[in-house]
């Protein structure tokens, strides 16, 4: 498993991903049309933070010549030295701890490349396959969030995780 940079050859695999209730119903992100896919992956087909907020975005694959499998990235706040952290997988990729790698990948370029203080992340209380994956990275428990994240015209409960640079151990 690795993390790559998305490119044009990734569009179907990235509308099989957003356009997947399956893999968005716990995610602030839209549901995705071709274009959308398009237009996503040609914006982030670098490893340099792009947009407003900055971002960075990465493919999951198994190696560079293969599909994505999985998206993840960071929302950056450069003023605090954070990011959010978020990360998807397709479903037949559920429970293989590829996920737990590919967030561990994501935090050592959060903290190694882009010198971040804290990598934060939230998750909705009934997924708890995503608080394992944050767990298993030594994410702690900060709190939870009442009503605080609209998903598709309905108001849900988030738990928040965060990881400092300085537990931060590769």
């Amino acid at each position: 498993m690795m993390l790559r940079p998305l490119n044009s050859a990734d569009v179907d695999a990235i509308f099989g991903l957003l356009s997947d209730e399956r893999v968005i119903r716990y995610m602030l992100f839209p549901k995705f049309d071709r274009d959308r896919a398009y237009r996503f992956a040609r914006r982030f087909q670098v490893t340099t933070p792009v947009g407003d907020p900055p971002q960075v975005v990465f493919a999951i694959a198994a190696d560079r010549r293969e599909p994505v499998i999985g998206l993840c990235g960071l929302v950056l706040d450069g003023a605090q030295r954070q990011g959010e952290a978020w990360y998807l997988l397709g479903p037949d990729h559920w429970r293989k701890g590829l996920a737990t790698a590919a967030v561990k990948e994501l935090c050592t370029h959060g903290f190694m490349h882009l010198h971040l203080h804290r990598i934060w992340a939230s998750c909705l209380p009934d997924n708890v396959g995503s608080s394992r994956v944050l767990e298993r990275n030594r994410f702690r428990k900060e709190g939870r969030h009442i009503k605080n994240l609209n998903i598709r015209g309905e108001w849900h409960d988030s738990e928040t995780f965060a990881l400092l640079a300085s537990d931060w151990i590769t």
